[in-house]
């Protein structure tokens, strides 16, 4: 790779990693380009960035953004996944988690969101969490139930008098019978 190259290439990253709202660093090696090229397809499918890092790039085009916490964990065979938007987050945990669970060779390392330092457990834990739509319908839910039993209770006292008057209709209704025969 030419300088002007290396120069294009962190210049294309610093601008990815500005203002990134969660990234995710995971060793990938031993792990075959089928491996790499379905984790891949999976994340870009969903919105998405994957790429396999090259350190020094990486370590110069990390300087002055978000991600710089991150700097000590470029070693070695590593490659990152990030999203900008707060929807693609879980989807970026759920598959990064799965993938890892797949593949043993494919280790989380650690990663940022919303500029704080992510642990691997989180990442689980995160990839666990409901969708947002998911979460959205549970609390309408939640705040329909009391006017739900409200609007119940208030029928109730109609409704059972509509029973009584209903029940005192058939029993004359029952008692005039016998006598008209």
């Amino acid at each position: 790779m030419t300088r002007e190259e290396k120069e294009k290439q962190v210049a294309w990253l610093r601008e990815q990693f500005q203002g990134v709202r969660a990234l995710y660093l995971a060793e990938n090696q031993g792990l075959t380009v089928s491996q790499m090229n379905a984790v891949r397809s999976e994340l870009r499918s969903r919105g998405v960035s994957f790429k396999v890092l090259k350190n020094t790039l990486v370590r110069l085009a990390y300087k002055g953004t978000d991600v710089a916490v991150l700097e000590q964990d470029v070693a070695g065979p590593r490659a990152a996944a990030w999203t900008h938007t707060d929807e693609n987050v879980r989807v970026m945990a759920k598959v990064l988690v799965d993938f890892a669970k797949a593949n043993p060779k494919f280790r989380l390392v650690r990663g940022i969101l919303n500029g704080k330092i992510v642990q691997p457990q989180e990442l689980d834990v995160l990839s666990k969490l409901p969708s947002r739509e998911e979460l959205l319908a549970r609390l309408l839910g939640t705040m329909k139930a009391p006017v739900n039993a409200f609007v119940n209770v208030l029928a109730a006292v109609p409704r059972s008098f509509l029973y009584a008057l209903k029940a005192i209709e058939e029993q004359k209704g029952a008692a005039a019978e016998p006598a008209s025969d």
